[in-house]
């Protein structure tokens, strides 16, 4: 029937999404690995027209095969035309009767927004490590760079992080670095986003 149909287009979305990061698209990739976006775009490589018809032909396709779910993912300077709205509105209209798509520019939201119960144990986590580290670094006769530290989480463990180390890292992924390694990762997203086999095959039966 009509309203069953409906349902089951109204069950199956796409969300664009709209990432910080200036011109840098670090975050927009690792963002896209960890939550299996099924495409990103980033500064470091412009998308193009073909891409993006390309992109939408796999969303569609994998929507066909059972998937309720698909997430495209943009830096904010990725392109100065194909921007959220237009991208947004090429989904809706390609995907018309097979998903709906939703647009989301998180923005400064990243940043921070209302702490929760959790943000708060963090920061007194965080206080009681810089008051203890204070404790110890004052009582010393001479200080070096090793001294001028950070804190944050790191996997698990909240520890402090030399500032030198973190600017060497911040170089390795500004654009037109040598070691830009974690563009290598970006092919990878399209294949994560698959179902595994198992489940691919469920969805079909």
């Amino acid at each position: 029937s009509k309203q069953w149909y409906q349902r089951r287009v109204r069950g199956k979305r796409v969300f664009v999404i709209e990432l910080m990061g200036g011109n840098c698209g670090y975050l927009t990739v690792m963002s896209g690995i960890a939550c299996g976006a099924d495409a990103v775009y980033i500064p470091e490589q412009p998308v193009g027209i073909d891409e993006l018809q390309a992109d939408v032909s796999r969303v569609i396709d994998k929507m066909e095969r059972g998937v309720h779910r698909g997430i495209i993912m943009r830096n904010e300077a990725s392109s100065p035309h194909y921007k959220n709205d237009f991208v947004t509105a090429l989904y809706a209209e390609e995907g018309a009767g097979k998903f709906i798509v939703r647009s989301n520019i998180l923005g400064h939201i990243q940043q921070g927004y209302s702490p929760s119960p959790f943000d708060r144990c963090v920061a007194t986590q965080f206080a009681c490590k810089v008051y203890r580290n204070l404790e110890k670094t004052l009582g010393k006769e001479s200080y070096g760079p090793e001294d001028v530290v950070v804190v944050g989480v790191i996997g698990s463990n909240t520890c402090f992080t030399p500032i030198c180390e973190l600017e060497m890292d911040a170089k390795r992924r500004v654009p037109g670095h040598a070691s830009l390694s974690w563009l290598k990762l970006k092919p990878l997203i399209p294949i994560l986003s698959l179902p595994p086999p198992a489940e691919e095959k469920e969805m079909k039966d």
